[in-house]
């Protein structure tokens, strides 16, 4: 059996995640963790997934001929929780479906989303409806019982606090982005959470793949809370031709979305992922925030 080559890019995101000494120790067993898995369950390699952090991904054929991803985790417990809630949305016809896993090492092998390419939004009004109703798949009512989730306010504040980091740089001198503003609007956001549901939490277009027919959530985080917040994160960090604003009217008559709350957690969530060194994102960011009035958004709120 030949194992795949590992990309660069993901032996720099190991060494760089778990450090120098962790990193190369881990990279170092996994051609033979690959190899053990592949004859467990009679898989066929191809390759091995560009980029990613947090795991490995082997694209894969079964020995059925079916298209999989034999997916290896960096830490376990985070590979536990996204085979449960891939287990969760199993019916959903949201997500890529489980054909193994082994025992609790997080490891797991699922099917492959074909094309299964990234679905950057290009268009206005059709990606909206997409994401729309990929939403509307992940919070089927018939869904079973969730694990174990974070609260939404516990992964806000971590991406605010990675935002605070960021400010440090004197590139965000004068920026228009006010993490004491988006401190206030997040306070009164979850003060007034009266309904909760299960969170991919990281739905953002890079962990949304192209199906034959419809889109596919890939590499939940997890989370408890406000539905607004999953569509708001989408809004504020795309790669389209369209504005913020455009997006949150493409979405406010969603009928699980809130426009008032929409709206006050786009701007929370792109104030958090505000980077300037990024264009055009951060064009169509300052703009919005330029836009925002703090005080009308908490308003509308309580």
């Amino acid at each position: 059996m030949r194992i795949p080559e590992i990309p660069e890019s993901l032996v720099k995101a190991i060494v760089f995640l778990r450090g120098e000494e962790n990193g190369h120790a881990w990279l170092r067993e996994l051609p033979e963790r690959i190899g053990f898995y592949c004859r467990q369950w009679n898989l066929h390699p191809e390759s091995i997934a560009e980029g990613g952090a947090m795991s490995c991904c082997i694209f894969c054929t079964t020995s059925s001929g079916t298209p999989a991803v034999l997916k290896i985790p960096v830490d376990e417990a985070a590979g536990l929780n996204e085979l449960r809630l891939l287990q969760h949305w199993s019916t959903s016809e949201a997500t890529p479906q489980i054909l193994d896993q082994a025992s609790d090492s997080g490891v797991f092998l699922m099917t492959r989303i074909l094309p299964g390419t990234t679905a950057w939004a290009t268009a206005d009004h059709t990606d909206s409806q997409q994401f729309g109703a990929l939403l509307d798949r992940l919070n089927h009512p018939l869904l079973p019982q969730a694990p174990p989730l974070k609260d939404m306010a516990e992964i806000a504040e971590m991406r605010l606090d990675w935002a605070r980091d960021r400010f440090a740089d004197p590139r965000y001198a004068n920026d228009v982005a006010n993490i004491k503003d988006a401190e206030r609007v997040l306070d009164a956001l979850l003060q007034t959470t009266t309904t909760r549901h299960v969170l991919h939490a990281d739905l953002q277009a890079k962990n949304i793949l192209r199906g034959p027919d419809r889109w596919y959530a890939i590499d939940p985080l997890g989370a408890s809370g406000d539905l607004n917040a999953e569509a708001a994160l989408w809004i504020a960090i795309q790669d389209g031709p369209t504005t913020t604003e455009a997006r949150l009217i493409g979405l406010s008559a969603h009928q699980a979305l809130h426009p008032d709350r929409l709206r006050a957690w786009t701007f929370v969530l792109s104030v958090a992922e505000y980077r300037p060194y990024l264009p055009p994102s951060a064009k169509r960011i300052e703009k919005f925030l330029a836009n925002a009035d703090t005080d009308q958004l908490i308003n509308l709120l309580l």
